[in-house]
């Protein structure tokens, strides 16, 4: 009657089987008339804890137990305060009771621990109806699951008034046809899920600056008029076949001339939506509680008139006991007819029949485990959220902010809302991540010129300011935009030149537009739509969305910029520098059979200034040629690709210090000179552990275990901290250690850490079979393997490690590497997102003075102070990088932005090849004076 229940593996039968009442369809014909009158009344319930002396409680079991009312409607709490309530409740009824809440946004809206989803005005910035479809499948699976029978929603108001201070982006659009299809796409979800949708608030709330809560809205125009506008969406609900309609308290002369309230007017409740537009369900009223009715009616005659009106639900009166009795009363005095009474008692006991609480009225915890809060639920939601971002206006294309390119951002927050702070939490954590360098101001009251002309002065030296505006829709407060002051203040930033991104949280209307350089709306203020604003504003997702409403002449509806998700890449500007004397060396260096070929990138500024490729993969004629998406096996590179990164996400995340030591991890060392052993002496190789063992030429089966058992029962060369010696072994305990902590490979590790985050697509241990015609080789393993090293690890003991190991073992070519590099040079941040933090970049990439005069960083080399580093004699003392083995090398040069990888199989067709390092430091001297 009311919605079927088709299944779509949400909730077939929600309900349990544990029988409480056997109360057949025609069971209330049983009840007496106060009964019956009781069934028409839904009170106010919530998920907080009641206890057994509390007031309401022992009211609330009267209405429930004696009077038996016949629903109660839950307002916000927990899940398990609203599950455990609702049984309770449940419980205490003769007659199953009607369980609804207001779900416009999901259950999320009213519980924490459901699903949230964006306001309607967002869902319809998507664009797209099958999302507000999913909506209501969601929000129907997780209301049943509950025990919620009844989702009063949707918002079926059109805002075709901008100072709406209640409505606004609780309605889909401003025009009609928006509101039908959004709307009537979540009635069918809701419906097909087995629950029961209310579309709310009949004749249509929109087109009103007054709020119903605390005054009775009047909205003038013709029977015409309001038969193309506001009745329309209402229409398209009926033929939805939606189960419930809840009527307003607004008067509407065109429709009804007394001027009385719709849940009031036999002419717009039964003339009007019963007989000319055919609906045949259930009529609730909007709540009795609200100024909107009591100023003109008591709370027993506000009842009265509901059901002389129409109504077959009277929702929260003032008063329970006056209600029914009011009621019985204008019965007794033939003032209502008991088969009226009759007519609406039987709807809703056939509402709840279909349902199947007659028989089953509860359902188990289980059943919400399975069904409330899921993971592709809340995924769902935020897709949404991100998929409604609208961007109104992008001066120069600020938006996506470019986090390395801003000195520091302010975060000007302009509300009235006391409980602004809370709602934006998530953008200011975001900020400080992902920028740090923040300062923030948060204004919530009128401001003097004074204090504007202080703000401005706070804001002057700011790169960007991004002006979060939340501007809240709930009852008696009246606002449908920003403060007067607060508008003048975005006025004088303008005037001062600073640059402004605007987000609105909440409406989307604003006094003006021009005073702000970019301006994004969320249509909201829950916790998903500021998670979407901040994605959208750095870049992290696209935007999209299309205006659902006209803001103004100029920004009408279905106005909307798109902005791409941020992928990497360097900026080309190759056309600026001579590097041909650069590039006379590679050539010598290959000629000079120092290395067959080579591969180079070079960046400064963001900018790709060379991607170059020389030679081939070997000396033979027929060899295949360097080219630019050639992979090479990287040696010791992979110290700072693995080990370093890992250790600084496991520092950021309070698992591991730098001054742990490791007799925590080896309990055996407790009280010997290698148990002081610090996670800063393997990183900075002074750990006094020897540089390597040639593990393969004494036992070419051992595993990690043996590996590690035998580093361990190696002597020191000397007290850890004393001496920089560079060791292998160090790094190799490093990464044991980092397995122990994680339970977690190491490869595992770094793909889900680093290589994937920042999109380092040609980075890998032990590299697949697929991509090896890719792979530039090392050496001819005469002694060890016996064949050409492709694809396979050169380092002898990495390769005894299954190919995996911190000190080697990486393939990657000089694109990916310079991504990896740039992370660096963004402190920690990559396309908007956080990797690592910026403290922990700091500390990693400066040298740490162990022993003094030391030129090592955290896993990384520094130049060498006694001016014959393999980097030239160009790069800065804020410089760092790493070698490897095999002929490769990282530099980047921090201050001045800079970043030069190059590439080369040295040990090809030997390791016994010698002038790398004059190549190397001649290479890097030519680039840099080419460059600086």
């Amino acid at each position: 009657m009311f919605g079927s229940t088709t299944s779509f593996n949400i909730i077939k039968n929600p309900f349990s089987h544990n029988v409480i009442n056997k109360l057949d369809k025609d069971g209330w014909k049983q009840l007496d008339l106060k009964k019956k009158i009781a069934q028409l009344i839904m009170v106010r319930v919530n998920g907080k804890f009641y206890n057994s002396e509390n007031y309401y409680k022992r009211n609330l079991k009267k209405w429930i137990s004696e009077d038996e009312i016949g629903g109660v409607i839950s307002f916000s709490g927990n899940i398990h305060g609203t599950y455990y309530n609702v049984k309770d409740f449940q419980s205490w009824a003769n007659t199953p009771l009607l369980v609804a809440s207001d779900l416009e946004r999901g259950l999320g809206q009213m519980m924490n621990g459901g699903t949230l989803f964006p306001s309607n005005m967002a869902i319809a910035a998507t664009g797209d109806t099958t999302l507000a479809y999913k909506q209501g499948q969601i929000t129907a699976q997780e209301a049943l699951a509950m025990g919620i029978h009844v989702v009063f929603a949707p918002v079926m108001d059109i805002n075709n008034n901008p100072d709406n201070p209640i409505i606004n982006f609780r309605s889909y659009s401003d025009s009609p046809d928006l509101v039908s299809k959004f709307g009537s796409s979540f009635i069918k979800g809701i419906q097909d899920g087995g629950a029961i949708a209310c579309a709310k608030h009949y004749p249509g709330h929109g087109n009103t600056s007054t709020d119903s809560h605390t005054s009775l809205p009047t909205i003038l125009g013709s029977k015409e008029e309001f038969d193309k506008m506001e009745l329309y969406p209402f229409k398209k609900a009926i033929e939805s076949n939606v189960g419930m309609i809840m009527v307003g308290h607004i008067a509407m002369p065109g429709l009804d001339p007394s001027g009385l309230p719709a849940s009031h007017s036999k002419i717009i409740t039964s003339d009007i939506l019963k007989d000319e537009l055919g609906f045949e369900n259930i009529i609730v009223t909007d709540a009795l509680e609200m100024g909107g009715i009591t100023k003109s009616s008591s709370a027993g005659e506000a009842c009265v008139k509901a059901i002389e009106a129409g109504a077959d639900i009277v929702l929260l009166p003032i008063d329970v006991g006056l209600a029914i009795q009011a009621i019985y009363n204008a019965v007794l005095n033939g003032r209502i007819s008991e088969n009226r009474i009759d007519r609406s008692v039987k709807k809703i006991w056939m509402m709840k029949n279909d349902l199947g609480i007659l028989k089953n009225k509860t359902n188990n915890w289980t059943t919400v485990e399975n069904n409330v809060g899921l993971k592709d639920n809340k995924n769902t939601a935020q897709f949404i959220a991100n998929k409604s971002i609208t961007l109104v206006k992008n001066t120069d294309d600020i938006i996506p902010l470019k986090p390395s390119k801003l000195k520091n951002i302010s975060h000007l927050i302009l509300t009235t809302d006391d409980d602004a702070n809370s709602f934006l939490k998530i953008l200011d954590r975001d900020l400080k991540r992902t920028h740090r360098n923040v300062n923030r101001i948060f204004i919530n009251e009128k401001l003097s010129i004074n204090r504007i002309n202080s703000i401005v002065r706070d804001l002057k030296e700011s790169s960007v300011v991004v002006v979060s505006m939340l501007i809240r829709i709930r009852m008696d407060k009246g606002e449908s935009t920003i403060d007067s002051s607060h508008a003048l203040l975005l006025d004088r930033l303008k005037e001062e030149g600073i640059k402004t991104v605007g987000i609105s949280f909440g409406s989307p209307y604003l006094p003006s537009y021009e005073s702000l350089d970019a301006y994004m709306c969320t249509y909201g203020y829950g916790s998903i739509s500021v998670k979407a604003a901040a994605n959208a504003l750095w870049g992290r997702s696209s935007i999209d969305g299309k205006l659902p409403v006209t803001l103004n002449s100029k920004y009408l509806r279905g106005h909307g910029l798109s902005a791409s998700k941020r992928k990497f890449s360097f900026d080309l500007n190759q056309d600026s520098y001579d590097l041909n004397l650069a590039w006379d060396v590679i050539n010598e260096g290959i000629s000079s059979k120092v290395f067959p070929g080579a591969q180079v990138v070079i960046v400064k500024d963001d900018n790709l200034i060379a991607h170059e490729s020389f030679g081939g993969f070997t000396y033979f004629e027929d060899s295949k040629e360097v080219n630019n998406n050639s992979i090479y096996d990287i040696a010791s590179i992979t110290k700072i690709l693995s080990v370093t990164p890992v250790t600084m996400k496991l520092i950021d995340q309070k698992k591991i210090s730098l001054d742990h030591t490791i007799e925590q991890y080896y309990p055996k060392l407790y009280g010997t000179d290698m148990g002081k052993i610090s996670i800063k002496h393997l990183l900075t190789h002074s750990s006094g552990l020897k540089p390597f063992i040639e593990f393969y030429k004494k036992d070419a089966n051992i595993n990690q275990e043996e590996m590690i058992r035998k580093i361990l029962n190696t002597s020191l060369d000397f007290f850890p901290g004393q001496k920089s010696q560079y060791s292998d072994l160090g790094i190799i305990l490093l990464m044991d250690i980092i397995e122990i902590i994680t339970s977690t490979s190491l490869d595992e590790l770094c793909k889900k850490w680093i290589f994937d985050p920042i999109s380092m697509n040609d980075t890998s241990y032990n590299p697949a079979d697929s991509i090896k015609y890719k792979i530039v080789p090392t050496e001819f393993d005469e002694y060890f393997r016996g064949k050409l090293l492709k694809g396979e690890v050169h380092d002898e003991n990495a390769y005894l490690l299954d190919g995996i190991s911190g000190h080697a073992g990486v393939f990657s070519n000089a694109y990916d590497l310079a991504k990896y590099a740039q992370l660096f040079l963004n402190e920690g941040t990559w396309l908007g997102t956080r990797i690592l933090s910026d403290d922990i970049v700091k500390k990693f990439i400066s040298r740490q003075e162990i022993p003094a005069g030391s030129d090592r960083a955290l896993g990384w080399d520094t130049p060498s102070r006694n001016g014959k580093s393999s980097a030239g004699d160009y790069f800065s003392d804020q410089s760092y990088g790493h070698l490897g083995f095999t002929g490769t090398s990282l530099w980047l040069d921090h201050d001045r932005d800079i970043i030069v990888v190059l590439l080369t199989n040295r040990v090809h067709p030997s390791r016994e090849n010698s002038g790398m390092y004059s190549i190397r430091r001649q290479f890097h001297t030519e680039v840099m004076k080419a460059i600086l």
